[in-house]
């Protein structure tokens, strides 16, 4: 390429074959001359893209770019953390099963919806999961039953995570057990409340990396109420959240009684 260069004022277009799970097939000659190499990602019937970088010799491959196809083209989104978020979330409708997580991209910060359904007494105690990896749905639905007292046993459950997105951090874990208990507590969730926390077999709520930035994007939203381990409510007191309140909770049980009994 630098003997083209010198003997060629055009440019030149390299080619090279990409895998099936998106990858450089081959040597990986191609991906080491080049200074930067992008992805775009997107679910083929979502109308929005990610540009993610793995590689950047000038600069930090921790970014994200979110765009949005219209009929123009790609288009930035100007605010992707709400691009998750559905329509009845900007009213006064509660729906009952569903919960929002604050989850960490790259650089992005995004608010998502979990979904819960639990159906009691069905043909088959039967357990479907999308967006959440079923290792770690399955370990909540069993914390939920030995330390919060839930007899979800008989129970056929679903969750889900609205628009395609993949749940792979632990930091939504409490929205996902809030959703299912929601469902199967059929007591909805205050449109206004966040929650961000791991969970561990225990029952305890565990904290989670950059709980700031997470905290300053939900106070954005005009959320009233993020449920937070008590563990990093400390740190977080000198953020100017506006009218929004931070509740901290040592364990899952007292989330339950805070958020579906009000104690």
């Amino acid at each position: 390429m630098f003997f083209l260069k010198l003997i060629s004022p055009l440019g030149v277009v390299q080619i090279g074959h990409v895998t099936k799970s998106g990858e450089i097939a081959g040597p990986r000659v191609l991906e080491h001359i080049v200074d930067a190499v992008l992805y775009m990602e997107g679910e083929m019937y979502s109308a929005h893209r990610f540009l993610r970088s793995v590689k950047n010799r000038f600069g930090s491959t921790d970014e994200l770019g979110v765009f949005e196809m219209s009929e123009s083209g790609l288009q930035a989104v100007s605010n992707p953390s709400e691009i998750f978020l559905g329509e009845q979330h900007m009213d006064s409708d509660v729906l009952v099963g569903l919960a929002v997580a604050v989850i960490i991209d790259g650089s992005r910060t995004f608010l998502i919806e979990i979904q819960a359904l639990c159906i009691a007494e069905a043909m088959s105690a039967s357990k479907h999961f999308n967006g959440v990896k079923a290792a770690r749905a399955d370990m909540i639905l069993s914390v939920l039953m030995k330390q919060a007292g839930l007899k979800l046993q008989n129970n056929a459950i679903f969750v889900n995570v609205v628009s395609g997105v993949k749940l792979e951090e632990t930091a939504g874990d409490l929205a996902m057990a809030a959703a299912i208990c929601s469902s199967f507590l059929e007591f909805p969730v205050p449109n206004d409340v966040a929650f961000i926390g791991e969970i561990g077999l225990c029952g305890e709520l565990r904290a989670v990396p950059r709980m700031e930035k997470r905290i300053i994007a939900v106070a954005k939203l005009g959320y009233k109420k993020c449920i937070i381990p008590k563990s990093t409510e400390r740190a977080l007191t000198s953020i100017e959240l506006g009218d929004m309140m931070i509740v901290g909770c040592k364990s899952l049980k007292e989330v339950i009684n805070t958020v579906f009994v009000g104690e």
